[in-house]
């Protein structure tokens, strides 16, 4: 692995550059129907990043990857009714926001959650989404969080060991009832970290 391998948070949206802001405004596909196609969720998030709950990773100054999180109650993005309404006019925003509060109630209820963690595809296979997480569970440990939440979509017993490796355990499997496009998979695999 290379020398100039940093794990790191941003200060603020003045601080960041334009590939954190880039990728700290991105958001899961699962979010589509409520928030519009990938350039309108970008805009969407953009205005209102939660800087505290995103970590980086670079290898020799260029990001490699990121990894959001939920820290009790507090998530990634901090989206408005008025940035709805704005994308959307007032009819449509009312149902979407119902909707992305539900969502959003869903992680809220852990104390930690991680959100979504990308790799870029030049950078796999260094060790790049371990030392992330360690960071990432290092920080909790400075807060004392007593448990961390994450979720494996689909049948991937290779996700699933190396977040056992990291000492998740698997809390309950369970297939969803819905079927959509915009959900890559059914199967959920629900995994905890007590400390």
């Amino acid at each position: 692995m290379s020398q100039g391998v940093v794990t790191y948070q941003v200060a603020g949206a003045e601080a960041a550059r334009p590939e954190e802001r880039r990728l700290a405004s991105s958001s899961p596909s699962f979010l589509r129907p409520l928030l519009g196609r990938a350039h309108q969720r970008r805009s969407l998030l953009a205005a209102g990043v939660n800087w505290q709950r995103i970590l980086f990773i670079e290898v020799d100054g260029e990001v490699a990857g990121y990894l959001q999180f939920y820290l009790r109650g507090e998530g990634p993005h901090r989206l408005s009714f008025a940035d709805l309404r704005a994308e959307f006019g007032a009819r449509n925003a009312a149902w979407r926001w119902a909707f992305y509060r539900l969502v959003q109630r869903r992680f809220r209820r852990y104390e930690a959650y991680l959100y979504r963690i990308i790799i870029d595809e030049r950078f796999r296979s260094l060790g790049l989404g371990r030392q992330l997480l360690e960071r990432w569970l290092a920080l909790l440990a400075r807060h004392e969080v007593q448990q961390a939440d994450l979720e494996v979509w689909g049948n991937n017993p290779r996700a699933e060991a190396f977040y056992a490796s990291l000492g998740f355990q698997v809390s309950r499997r369970r297939r969803l009832p819905l079927r959509a496009s915009w959900l890559r998979d059914r199967e959920l695999t629900h995994m905890i970290k007590r400390w």
